[in-house]
């Protein structure tokens, strides 16, 4: 089933260091862009990230945004190693003595202070990407889940106006047959009118109406317009990404109704060509969603 690409998805979960909120924000765009917002404590898995988002979404503009809520329940997880202390201390003191100035000034206070600001990047340990990922992909099932969703409402809204050109496509098939007979007989009337001379070489007259009857014939646009019409139906019940197949279909069904309408000369055609354009301009504005 086919897929939208707007849609929202949030994920929650506690992990040793603190509490992780992944939201993922996904709207309509031609290519896959991508936005990833992280705590700079943990800039260093925005390309995992990426890769577990690329590896779900194909098509859209998605927004990522981490938020991470610490928690210091464990006071010696937050606090630096006696080994970093002791390094610093002694460091100091050995400066402080070729100087000329006191020890006692390097105390703990005095050491602190020259301790690089504590932050969660001091205690982030590569192990520390699992949680991360296990809430990152909770949030990108929610925002598929979403996806999914609105791809069946898609779905169903296209299907239905599939149904309508159909229609349309068959009542205009129905009236072909009628409508060339109709202008063979009006071009037979406007040759006797402007040259009664002609009637007396039939077989010129045939031909001309022969080739009038050709550049007035629909039914081969009828035929490709239907194989289109397949193929947009078999796209709908396609799992994978098929936006842009379906904008090519799009596209060539364009066509189609173009040329029959440009080769019929009856106001019911020209009337059912223009409700198959309507038809069909919603149906692009819908595809423009999926992704």
């Amino acid at each position: 089933m086919i897929a939208s690409m707007t849609g929202f998805g949030r994920a929650l979960l506690d992990a040793s260091f603190g509490r992780i909120i992944v939201e993922i924000q996904s709207v309509n765009r031609k290519y896959l862009e991508m936005f990833i917002s992280l705590p700079k404590e943990y800039s260093r898995f925005e390309l995992e990230i990426r890769k577990w988002v690329g590896e779900k979404v194909s098509r859209g503009q998605v927004s990522v945004r981490v938020y991470v809520a610490a928690t210091f329940q464990n006071p010696s997880v937050s606090l630096p190693s006696f080994e970093q202390l002791q390094q610093l201390k002694e460091g100091w003191e050995d400066l402080a003595s070729r100087l000329g100035y006191s020890t006692q000034a390097v105390d703990l206070p005095f050491l602190m202070q020259q301790m690089p600001a504590l932050s969660l990047v001091d205690i982030a340990r590569d192990e520390d990407i699992e949680p991360f990922k296990r809430c990152t992909l909770e949030a990108l099932q929610s925002l598929l889940t979403m996806k999914q969703t609105e791809g069946k409402a898609l779905a169903r809204d296209i299907e239905q106006r599939l149904q309508t050109m159909e229609s349309c496509v068959s009542q205009i098939e129905l009236g072909v047959p009628e409508t060339v007979a109709r202008m063979k007989m009006k071009l037979q009337e406007r040759i006797a009118e402007a040259a009664p001379a002609l009637l007396d070489n039939e077989e010129r007259v045939l031909r001309e109406i022969a080739l009038f009857a050709e550049k007035v014939d629909i039914s081969e646009e009828i035929t490709r317009f239907r194989s289109h019409l397949v193929q947009f139906h078999s796209l709908l019940k396609t799992p994978a990404a098929v936006g842009r197949k379906m904008d090519f279909l799009v596209q060539e069904i364009g066509r189609e109704i173009n040329t029959m309408g440009s080769k019929s000369m009856e106001s019911k055609i020209a009337h059912l060509v223009v409700e198959l354009k309507s038809e069909l301009e919603k149906i692009r504005e819908q595809i423009q969603n999926i992704e």
